[in-house]
């Protein structure tokens, strides 16, 4: 937090900028999305841009802090961090967008026109908070890669989690109506989570697993899961439980696999040191 600081005034420069170039991407290349499904009381007064604006200064600040938090542990040059990190939220965007789409049969393109453009604003956010706060890292102790393990417990229990809350707990979903779309975007998610612990994981041998698994399922993953989960309140009127409970299961089976990876990372390091 010393950075955050020292460099107060360029976070909030940062924040401003990246904030400003989404709206302006919106309004010129996203055609206004129409949805099968009641508005919201700020959509219905109008309010739906001032409000939208508001939610993205809160996204776009919940983002900077959690770089500010984890650039320092991550290795190479501040401006390969600054990709890594806009990547890795920019195409989460892009991808989770799609959701909209299969739950309230909004026109697709247009949904991803609106995920490009606050993916590409993360992406510009991110590099230049890496260029203007962040540091270069080159002398990090590089760790093994975690080869096959996050690409198959990641997704799979981000599955079983959704589906848990798809059947039992019965959040809105398209799960019945479009059960491919619903598979199919379930797993893109979880995969595209695996790919983002790869590509902001600490390279650091001295922390523990349940530790590893908080920062990233609940820090990283759940504070921005928590805030864009909760824009869609700016357009539609949903169920705040039925949002809660997303987040909850969501962010807590991903944790619990992170949790599991590091476990049996840890296991094969202590054999190859015995």
């Amino acid at each position: 937090m010393t950075i955050l600081k020292s460099n107060y005034w360029k976070v909030i420069i940062c924040i401003i900028i990246g904030v400003f170039a989404d709206v302006i991407l919106h309004i010129l290349f996203v055609p206004r999305v129409t949805y099968n499904f009641h508005p919201s009381i700020l959509a219905e007064k109008g309010l739906t841009l001032p409000a939208a604006t508001v939610m993205l200064i809160v996204l776009f600040t919940a983002v900077t802090i959690v770089f500010v938090l984890i650039q320092k542990y991550l290795p190479g040059t501040k401006a390969a961090k600054g990709w890594r990190f806009g990547i890795a939220f920019g195409l989460l965007t892009f991808l989770a967008i799609i959701e909209m789409n299969l739950i309230f049969d909004s026109p697709i393109l247009n949904e991803l026109r609106g995920g490009a453009a606050d993916g590409a604003s993360l992406v510009l956010l991110a590099l230049m908070l890496s260029l203007m706060t962040g540091t270069d890292n080159l002398n990090a102790k590089e760790q093994n890669r975690l080869r096959w393990k996050p690409f198959v417990l990641v997704p799979l229990f981000f599955l079983v989690g959704r589906y848990f809350s798809y059947a039992f707990v019965q959040i809105l979903s398209a799960y019945g109506q479009k059960p491919c779309g619903t598979f199919f975007w379930t797993l893109g998610i979880g995969l595209w989570l695996s790919i983002m612990y790869q590509l902001l994981r600490e390279e650091r041998n001295d922390i523990p697993a349940i530790i590893r698994a908080i920062r990233f399922g609940c820090l990283t993953f759940g504070s921005y899961w928590l805030i864009y989960n909760l824009f869609v309140l700016v357009y539609l009127q949903m169920s705040v439980l039925d949002l809660f409970l997303r987040i909850i299961i969501d962010v807590v089976f991903v944790t619990t696999s992170i949790w599991i990876v590091e476990v049996m990372e840890h296991r094969i390091l202590l054999k190859k040191t015995v």
